[in-house]
């Protein structure tokens, strides 16, 4: 850990990086839990750490006020005061009153501290005595006055010693640990602790935060940008959890997204009209960067338009579009059930009237899903189903999970990849970039997806409001020109 932490400042030594407030404030706060739990683990170690090392100790005093036989005067009185003390001092650190004590007490040795002094400017003396309970310092300074003139003798001359304030039996420890100080700064401290090793980790990851770095980073064209959509749409179901599908066909999903789809739709039909594309392969590198919503609202765009669309979840290990379209799947609906029955082509579809798709969906988890795929069942299925539809949108697994999308980018004529911001590290997006390309497949480009936008609106990252106005310009009149109509 100190090691990888040390690369990472070095990085930032070495201006390697580029820093952005709001995509650290992002990275930050979604990793809220962390940080307030690494406080609590602080705060609790400090608190048992504290009451481990803790010993409490009482104190009692006992004040004398010091005069001389024969003399009134102040200036005698402080003299002798001070003689007293200086004298009280050297005796009472001596063995033989406190083996005295020790022995009145019954114990061997002297369980406490004592000490003697006199108070500043005048010919009072304190005598104090620290025990580690409030019994024994009690008991070690009433043997004190009970047995330190058999010490002293003559020791004092004309001085006299009279108790001004008898002692007092110590009810609370004079060393109190206040636990509450100690817990609530040891939890600040590590939340402190936990947040700047957060930032740290944020400003070095070498991840794509912003459309020039996917432009700039990636070996692949940016297709289409998605900007973040929020899941819960009012406060009352930010709070009950209740979030809903975010899909172009809900009258909740912002004008933004649904236009940036409809984009995205206009551009493959460009691309794949060229070569009579039909089978287009969504993936990612990693879980949860949003695949499965692109591929499902990309395919209820085209359906939009009056196209035949097929769209097949053929990610056995975690399918989600049957969630996403809140669809009930039986289980001779099953995808599994499609190609391993070898059912014809009409029977294994199922057509949703309401989003006008046609559907082989599954919710089934295979732990053998590769050997499922490389089956010719499902190959036939697909070559059947591409003189049937207009359009067969396949939503594979991530490339790290499996080999499965490998499988189908061969069996596809285009593919897509999606790169959720700030998630996957760029050398895995460029290694799944070179197994797409590779593949029989035509890969159109990235879809930069759950883009966040900063606290004016714009783009979030490194750019400016006039990078953000100018790539949708250059984007209008790419399209608009002559080579491009139809994009």
């Amino acid at each position: 850990m100190v090691i990888v932490m040390k690369d990472r400042l070095r990085s930032i030594e070495n201006n390697e990086i580029n820093i952005d407030i709001f995509d650290i404030f992002r990275d930050v706060s979604r990793d809220i839990w962390l940080i307030i739990l690494f406080g609590i683990s602080v705060a609790v170690c400090a608190y048992m750490t504290a009451e481990l090392a803790y010993t409490p100790s009482y104190k009692t005093s006992a004040t004398f006020v010091v005069t001389s036989k024969g003399y009134n005067d102040i200036y005698t009185n402080l003299v002798a005061a001070n003689t007293v003390a200086e004298t009280m001092t050297s005796i009472f650190s001596s063995d033989i009153l406190e083996n005295k004590v020790a022995k009145d007490i019954g114990m061997k040795k002297l369980p406490g501290t004592i000490k003697a002094e006199v108070i500043n400017e005048t010919n009072l003396f304190e005598l104090t005595v620290t025990a580690s309970t409030p019994k024994m310092a009690f008991l070690i300074i009433t043997s004190i006055m009970n047995n330190y003139t058999s010490v002293t003798g003559d020791v004092f001359g004309n001085a006299i010693l009279d108790v001004l304030e008898a002692p007092e039996f110590p009810m609370r420890p004079n060393n109190s640990l206040n636990i509450k100080i100690i817990t609530e700064m040891a939890f600040l401290m590590g939340v402190v602790a936990m947040a700047a090793v957060l930032v740290i980790i944020s400003v070095t990851r070498d991840v794509i935060k912003s459309e020039e770095e996917l432009i700039k980073k990636l070996d692949t064209k940016l297709f289409g940008v998605v900007y973040h959509e929020k899941k819960y749409k009012t406060l009352r179901a930010g709070i009950i959890r209740k979030k809903k599908s975010i899909l172009i066909t809900s009258p909740t999903v912002s004008f933004s997204f649904v236009e940036s789809i409809k984009k995205m739709r206009a551009k493959l039909e460009y691309k794949t009209s060229r070569n009579d594309s039909k089978v287009l392969l969504i993936t990612s590198v990693r879980e949860n960067e949003g695949k499965s919503t692109i591929a499902t609202n990309l395919a209820l765009s085209l359906a939009q338009k009056s196209f035949k669309v097929l769209l097949i979840d053929a990610d056995f290990y975690n399918p989600s579009i049957y969630k996403i379209l809140q669809k009930d799947i039986k289980k001779e609906e099953e995808i599994s059930e499609s190609f391993l029955k070898q059912k014809e082509l009409k029977s294994a579809l199922v057509y949703d009237e309401k989003s006008r798709l046609h559907l082989l969906l599954g919710r089934k988890l295979f732990k053998s899903a590769t050997d499922l795929l490389a089956e010719e069942a499902f190959q036939k299925l697909i070559y059947k189903a591409k003189m049937g539809m207009d359009y067969i949108i396949i939503d594979a697994p991530p490339i790290t999970e499996s080999a499965d999308a490998e499988i189908l980018a061969d069996i596809s004529d285009v593919s897509l990849l999606v790169v959720r911001q700030s998630t996957a590290m760029t050398k895995d997006i460029n290694d799944a970039i070179d197994l797409l390309t590779t593949s029989n497949s035509e890969l159109l480009g990235c879809i930069y997806n759950n883009v966040h936008k900063d606290l004016l609106g714009f783009r979030a990252g490194y750019g400016s409001r006039y990078s953000y106005n100018n790539y949708y310009g250059y984007y209008k009149k790419k399209t608009s020109s002559p080579e491009n109509a139809g994009q």
